[in-house]
């Protein structure tokens, strides 16, 4: 996908970052007829939504390196459906139960996508709780139906169709708009305590809960726990060859509309003058040209590192300073690992094997190991959700291959080890402390690994800023119309024509790719009337 295209030539729109939000941005605006190009730093597209061979031991093991599942884009409306992603070769899966809690003792509960027979798994735990889990996802259900149409808007700027949707919705599920209020403004550990009782329960939530790299007793982080929600509403959708599939899909989308994807194009900065973006300079010396330059980044890299700070105003300083992005120094280890055989869970279950494994015993275990993270120190505690995506696609081994992938999760460990120490001499190990854990759920997982591919909150900071992958803290007051910061709300900045989209300009994030469907048609809206502009000029003066 690299391009050798002329230095001094001009483009419609210049997108840094082949994530799968700036993907979204120009497979939308080349579709539209703009000139436009897409810049990725590494010699893949994806971001952090890429499928690679990376474990040299086990050529043919293909391997989900960050995301493994797309989240909410199958619910209406769908860039997939809208952009004809399908005749790209793009198709899913949709694994089900999508989750399952494992105890040590065997003690087990399948998250299905029939909410029912959820439910019906907590009640052999506890009827009270399973009805709590019922009147839990009846009240997040209606609070993700009214808020769609706004996630896939104008964050600051909604149409008056959007908002008439929205209050049309929260008028018809206005009984749970008030607890709704009340989950999001609490943290994971109050939700969790008020709504359910058995250990059990408890720890498959906290489970869920530290997935936003934040303390269980965060306030306004329990949004968190609504994800889940979704997956009974819309199902969870997992591209057939691997995530990396959709990122391709997207990429080949834009080159068919005109469009052109440069690999290897590291960006070094963004040329500014007189106020207004004008392109890029690369890394090789070599600049385009563009009307406008859209970062497909987080925010702290596009505004910090590739804009001179002579350009960028003092309130956008200040506002990125205060930014929260791993505050509370807990981060994630991600493992690629190849086994030579399929496992067999202890537990007995194996329709378990088809999602993520929710293993953490206890919600005081995934305390323990957040305490211990944030003070810096390796935690002996291993919250995690490996999965196994080759069982449920086997096309990501070899053909007639008995081994499978392990998508090794474990989203609470520090960022910054104490006592100088560097991930770099401690990631393996730790992945074997990890794998040592995991066989104790499906024994002789330990022994048939062939190789591991590790990825440290270290490696993870060489994509985004210290590695966080969803580039802000996600609590309640950096989520929403103001996200990532009040002076870069709305997709845009305080630049002319440098525009901002990512998981980080959204109002929450994901991987869906409305982000960067809105900034292309803010984008393309401007253009219009800009060329529009010109052509009444030019009119005028032939007269």
């Amino acid at each position: 996908m690299n391009t050798d295209s002329d230095p001094a030539q001009t483009y419609d729109a210049i997108v840094v970052g082949g994530g799968h939000n700036g993907l979204t941005c120009a497979a939308y605006l080349a579709r539209a007829g703009r000139k436009v190009v897409v810049l990725e730093a590494r010699g893949i597209v994806g971001g952090f939504c890429t499928t690679e061979e990376n474990i040299a031991e086990a050529p043919g093991f293909r391997m989900n390196v960050c995301a493994v599942d797309t989240a909410l884009t199958n619910s209406p409306v769908s860039v997939i459906d809208e952009l004809g992603l399908h005749k790209y070769g793009l198709r899913f899966i949709h694994p089900d139960p999508w989750a399952g809690f494992v105890n040590p003792d065997g003690a087990s509960i399948a998250f299905w996508r029939d909410r029912d027979r959820t439910k019906q798994e907590i009640a052999r735990f506890s009827r009270r709780d399973a009805d709590s889990f019922e009147r839990f996802c009846a009240t997040m259900t209606d609070a993700w139906w009214a808020a769609l149409p706004y996630f896939q808007d104008h964050p600051t700027r909604p149409s008056t169709k959007t908002m008439g949707q929205v209050l049309w919705r929260l008028a018809r599920s206005r009984r749970s708009l008030r607890p709704a209020v009340r989950i999001f403004m609490n943290s994971p550990e109050q939700v969790i305590e008020e709504y359910f009782e058995r250990e059990e329960v408890k720890a498959a939530f906290a489970n869920l809960g530290a997935w936003s790299m934040l303390p269980l007793q965060e306030p306004g982080s329990a949004g968190v726990l609504a994800m889940m929600v979704a997956y009974f509403r819309w199902g969870v959708t997992r591209p057939i060859g691997g995530v990396g599939h959709f990122t391709e899909a997207l990429a080949t989308c834009v080159t068919d509309h005109g469009g052109v994807v440069s690999t290897n194009s590291e960006v070094e900065e963004i040329v500014v003058e007189d106020g207004a973006a004008k392109g890029v300079r690369l890394k090789n010396g070599r600049e385009l040209h563009a009307r406008h330059v859209i970062g497909a980044i987080d925010p702290k890299t596009l505004m910090q590192k590739l804009v001179d700070q002579a350009h960028v105003p003092h309130q956008v300083q200040a506002e990125l300073r205060g930014l929260g992005v791993l505050r509370w120094n807990i981060s994630v280890v991600k493992a690629d690992v190849a086994i030579s055989r399929t496992p067999a869970l202890a537990c007995g279950r194996p329709e378990l094997l088809q999602g993520y494994l929710l293993l953490s015993p206890t919600m005081d275990y995934v305390k323990r190991a957040q305490v211990a993270s944030m003070a810096g120190e390796l935690p002996d505690e291993v919250p995690m959700a490996p999965m196994f995506p080759s069982i449920a696609d086997p096309t990501q081994v070899p053909p007639g291959s008995d081994g499978a992938t392990i998508y090794l999760y474990m989203p609470t460990v520090p960022l910054e080890l104490s006592g100088g120490r560097d991930w770099s001499t401690v990631k393996d190990g730790y992945v074997k402390h990890a794998m040592a854990e995991l066989d104790s759920y499906a024994p002789g997982v330990a022994d048939a690994v062939i190789g591991t591919f590790v990825k440290s909150p270290k490696d993870l900071a060489m994509q985004s800023y210290r590695g966080n992958i969803i580039h802000t803290d996600m609590s309640i007051h950096q989520m929403g119309p103001w996200r990532p910061v009040p002076s870069m709300s709305g997709y845009t900045t305080q630049i002319n024509r440098l525009w901002h989209t990512a998981a980080g300009a959204h109002p929450m994030g994901a991987l869906n790719g409305w982000s960067g469907r809105t900034t292309a048609r803010m984008v393309h809206r401007l253009m219009r009337r800009e060329d529009g502009a010109v052509r009444r000029t030019l009119s005028a003066g032939s007269r």
